[in-house]
């Protein structure tokens, strides 16, 4: 799916037009709008706030080059040496966009599975390039109990199109979310179930390179599911790995 495939031709020359004067891009209040660790899903966030045309499920982003060449598929410095991007950078552009522009549009807090679907890799993005990513997002329903989607991405230097890259998408609610939703339809059993996650995750939370600042405490998550209660919000902040603020 392409622009000529949701927008009319003005509509396209508009969305271009927004997108130049969309400020987010570059700096918010004096500083890089860089997306934030909650959205993107990831302690180092190389991509800029998300736009949105209208109510489209369009959106486009800036890609903060200087960040993102700090990851180096090889290993062997500290920095990527290499002059042009590894396929690296592109999934890991993707898989932020992906998680950031959702959340715009949809906050259930999701599992999600991808599988590539199609490439076009018409021009090597190199380092001094200036880079945008574009996604469409098709809702293409429920398949068993995953909500299936593709994305469809495309890499732009300034306002040309040089790479496109399709994925399908299948997700669910969280373990955790699925557990809170039995709890509410009566099975006891099911809190038992929650408080054995919490224990799990509370190991992992200790495993973080950046710990959390704002986590709920385990003891009380605990006591209160068992006191009949579900702290839903401060469940859901629990099982998280990033602030939100």
């Amino acid at each position: 799916m392409k622009l000529k495939d949701i927008l009319s031709k003005e509509e396209i020359q508009d969305y271009h037009q927004q997108w130049g004067l969309f400020k987010q891009k570059y700096f918010s209040h004096g500083k890089p709008a860089i997306e934030t660790e909650y959205h993107t899903h990831s302690g180092m966030p190389v991509i800029s706030k998300i736009f949105q045309y209208k109510d489209k499920p369009l959106f486009r982003t800036h890609v903060f080059q200087n960040r993102l060449k700090k990851i180096d598929p090889y290993f062997i410095s500290e920095k990527y040496i290499h002059p042009f991007w590894h396929a690296q950078h592109y999934f890991t552009v993707i898989e932020q966009m992906y998680h950031a522009s959702l959340a715009l549009i949809d906050n259930a807090d999701y599992a999600t599975k991808d599988i590539p679907e199609n490439f076009e890799w018409k021009l090597s993005i190199f380092w001094d390039d200036k880079i945008s990513n574009e996604l469409i997002i098709e809702n293409l329903g429920k398949q068993g109990k995953y909500s299936k989607r593709r994305g469809n991405f495309t890499f732009y230097k300034k306002n040309r199109p040089i790479s496109r890259i399709s994925f399908l998408t299948y997700s669910q609610p969280r373990i955790h979310i699925r557990i809170i939703q039995r709890i509410k339809e009566g099975n006891s059993r099911a809190i038992e179930e929650l408080i054995s996650k919490i224990e799990a995750q509370d190991t992992k939370q200790k495993e973080l390179i950046k710990p959390r600042t704002n986590l709920p405490k385990k003891d009380w998550l605990i006591s209160e599911l068992e006191s009949g209660k579900i702290p839903e919000q401060e469940l859901h902040n629990f099982f998280s790995f990033w602030d939100e603020n």
